[in-house]
């Protein structure tokens, strides 16, 4: 039987994987300008921390919902 992933997951893991890609991949040149310059700052800075910031939001969403366990909500440990 074939496994099939939340859709919740499969957009997280989605979203990671197209910051990732948008981060590492050649794709970056085609942002690699100084014109236009966003507030003060050029092109490729803005997009550098855009795309920082969406993957760091999304893995914020990722933990508060916890994506990588098993269950839907986190064992809690008694002390």
């Amino acid at each position: 039987m074939r496994k099939t992933l939340p859709p919740t997951k499969l957009a997280l893991y989605g979203g990671m994987l197209l910051g990732f890609i948008m981060l590492e991949s050649p794709i970056i040149m085609m942002a690699n300008k100084i014109e236009p310059m966003i507030m003060g700052a050029p092109f490729l800075l803005v997009w550098n921390l855009g795309w920082w910031a969406f993957i760091t939001g999304l893995f914020l969403v990722a933990y508060l919902t916890n994506w990588g366990s098993g269950s839907a909500s986190a064992p809690q440990r008694s002390r």
